[in-house]
């Protein structure tokens, strides 16, 4: 009973979703392959999957700076983006809320504002989006310039998410891996004819049996830790005086 109830407990830590949010925008991470082939490309299936719902900001930035360099208002040219095939894509509700906005006289910037919550919008992507419009607004900057400037941050911002990615492949494989053989030992025992009352029927063996998957569920925490921290933004600059 002290050995089920401890595997069931391991298993439970170990299986228990985590809430692994996307890293943030590392600096200075190199483009490192991964060791293990598989964990890398599922990983990179992901992120592909990822950055086709929610890269259009990118796009729609690029496509309203070429707009507004060819000389048109900040309206015109988001509609018009918003309408391109890119765009639809990823965010088919956009051109709806634009024409929404300019028609209660609110223009386009508050049209992104409010969209931060829907479906397959990042919201810090659209922020800094909004945040270059302000500043151009503010202290009258080439809106154009400044919209393709956002345009590749949010290109640079994804890179780096993607790169992180990469980076940690090896490790989390590594980690699924010496948390998956110490558990299999059950099953490689029932192979050869061992069962479990066999293997645990002892106090000894349940013990160290009870210990072991502590030990595992630890690691496996710790090693987790590490893996967060270690894609966790950096700090550059020397701060103030």
């Amino acid at each position: 009973m002290l050995t089920t109830a401890a595997v069931l407990l391991g298993l439970a830590v170990l299986l228990w979703p985590g809430r692994d949010h996307p890293p943030s925008d590392p600096v200075g991470w190199p483009a490192v392959r991964s060791a293990s082939a598989w964990p890398g490309h599922l990983l990179g299936r992901r992120a592909r999957r990822r950055r086709d719902g929610i890269d259009w900001v990118a796009d729609f930035a690029e496509v309203v700076a070429v707009g507004l360099e060819a000389g048109l208002d900040l309206a015109s040219a988001a509609l018009a983006s918003a309408r391109s095939p890119t765009v639809v894509s990823g965010a088919p509700w956009l051109a709806s809320r634009i024409e929404a906005s300019l028609a209660e006289g609110g223009g386009v910037t508050p049209a992104l504002r409010g969209s931060v919550d829907a479906p397959g919008a990042d919201p810090a992507d659209l922020a800094l989006l909004v945040a270059a419009w302000e500043l151009s607004e503010a202290v009258g900057a080439s809106a154009s310039a400044v919209t393709a400037a956002a345009a590749a941050a949010v290109r640079d911002r994804r890179a780096a998410r993607e790169r992180t990615a990469a980076v940690v492949a090896g490790p989390r494989a590594s980690m699924w891996l010496l948390t998956a053989l110490p558990l299999a030992g059950p099953a490689a025992g029932a192979l050869v004819g061992v069962g479990p009352t066999s293997l645990y029927g002892s106090a000894v063996a349940a013990l160290s049996a009870s210990i072991g998957l502590i030990l595992t569920a630890v690691g496996w925490c710790w090693a987790r830790a590490l893996l967060r921290r270690a894609a966790r933004a950096g700090v550059t600059g020397a701060g103030p005086p």
